[in-house]
C-alpha cells in the first residue's frame, strides 16, 4: 500500500483530481472536434481535449492559473 497517497498531504493530487460534468453540445461541434482528434498522430480523449481547450479559454482571458485556479 501506498502511504503517500492515503495521507491526503499531496498538492498534486488535489490538482488532479476530477469533477464529472455532463456537457451538451451541438452534434455538429461534437463531429467537428472528432474530425479534429481523428487527425492527431498521438492519440488524445475528448474528454482531454475538451479539458485542453477548457484551460486554454482561461488562461486567454486571464482567469486560468494552473489547472482553472487563481
Amino acid at each position: 500500500m501506498n502511504r503517500r497517497s492515503h495521507n491526503g498531504s499531496s498538492k498534486r493530487r488535489g490538482i488532479l483530481s476530477r469533477v464529472p460534468v455532463t456537457v451538451r453540445l451541438p452534434e455538429g461541434v461534437v463531429k467537428q472536434i472528432d474530425e479534429e482528434l481523428e487527425q492527431r498522430e498521438v492519440p488524445l480523449s475528448r474528454n482531454n481535449w475538451l479539458l485542453e481547450a477548457a484551460i486554454e479559454k482561461l488562461k486567454k482571458n486571464g482567469t486560468g492559473g494552473h489547472h482553472g485556479t487563481k
